[in-house]
């Protein structure tokens, strides 16, 4: 059994919310609890612990076992992972070792007093105005802690630009559910369908308009919302084509979900979208979301369809990767926590 290089790990997590970053947290505590022996890492849940209840989904991981945050052992030989958007109780803790780790850059900026600045001036000009002190912000907290884990290559060049020494910053990404991994070489066997599938929650407005201007093809075109995981792994594996031209905070599930059975992507450039090291995909599937580019990306979405069986060859290297993002993220885990 491996040794830890702390006495427990307390990781953070707001209760009941499904989404991936919480899915990750859960997945962490299973990893270091699998690697480093039972008890290793414990789920700290904080929110509403009366009214919300914990995700049922990720007893799988955690086999319901939790505490709340105020159970927290604040004791030099311990260690709190805080995800970015819970830096508000960074300061709660004072012996404790403390490592915030980025799933998301974009929901930080959104959830901490920068959003304005953000939005008027782009976070670059936002991350100087910072440094000076310019803005109340969590400066203070994000220079003060011990480490910093990166889920995404944007979310790495985002701390370099705020003046993080590289040996702060250490690289533990994620993995995709093995409900999708697990079938895909039977998925790219499944006959395809002429079918777009895209997220409604992201980018939707400009998606409108690349369905409002392909109006003459004979295409379906499917939000993923409101569906079970069985669901969604069941429309991925028979549809040709994903495309997804939202804001991407970090290194999203959905295109990786998507490729692993089958589906062509198609992105736009915000965020780690626009990084190879988080969407390696070819550059002519990746386009602006301007009005202008909307031909060319029917050009694209149609070339995926009429010639899939040739198109869906360039994401071969993308679905390789995936495949062995569970290893690399046991592997992250062993060389950030071992004590060797």
């Amino acid at each position: 059994m491996k040794k830890l290089k702390f006495k427990k790990i307390y990781v953070l997590c707001p209760i009941g919310v499904k989404t991936g970053g919480p899915e990750l947290l859960h997945q962490l505590v299973y990893q270091l609890n699998n690697i480093f022996g039972e008890d290793s890492a414990v789920i700290a849940y904080f929110g509403n612990i009366k009214k919300q209840e914990p995700v049922s989904e990720y007893n799988k991981y955690i086999a319901s076992k939790w505490i709340e945050t105020k159970d927290i052992k604040d004791e030099r030989e311990n260690l709190i992972i805080f995800p970015e958007t819970a830096l508000s109780q960074f300061n709660d803790y004072k012996y404790i070792h403390k490592y915030i780790w980025w799933l998301s850059v974009d929901n930080f900026l959104l959830t901490s007093s920068i959003k304005s600045s953000a939005h008027s001036v782009g976070w670059m000009h936002t991350i100087a105005r910072w440094l000076k002190g310019n803005i109340r912000n969590y400066s203070k907290e994000i220079q003060a802690a011990d480490a910093h884990l990166c889920q995404s290559y944007y979310s790495e060049k985002f701390l370099e630009n705020m003046g993080i020494s590289k040996n702060k910053i250490k690289w533990l990404s994620d993995y995709i559910n093995d409900l999708y991994v697990q079938d895909s070489d039977e998925a790219m066997k499944q006959k395809k369908e002429n079918i777009v599938l895209f997220n409604p929650k992201k980018g939707f407005k400009f998606t409108k308009k690349i369905i409002s201007m392909s109006k003459s093809e004979n295409w379906k075109w499917i939000p993923l919302i409101g569906l079970k995981n069985t669901e969604v792994k069941k429309l991925l594996s028979s549809s040709k084509v994903y495309i997804d031209f939202g804001n991407h905070p970090g290194k999203d599930r959905f295109p990786r979900e998507a490729a692993i059975l089958g589906c062509c992507i198609i992105t736009g450039q915000r965020g780690a979208a626009k990084y190879q090291q988080d969407i390696p995909i070819d550059n002519k599937y990746k386009f602006s979301d301007k009005v202008e580019e909307i031909p060319d990306i029917i050009k694209i979405i149609r070339k995926c369809m009429d010639d899939y069986s040739n198109e869906s060859l360039n994401f071969e290297e993308y679905r390789e990767i995936i495949k062995k993002e569970k290893n690399t993220f046991k592997n992250s885990v062993n060389k950030i926590f071992n004590e060797e």
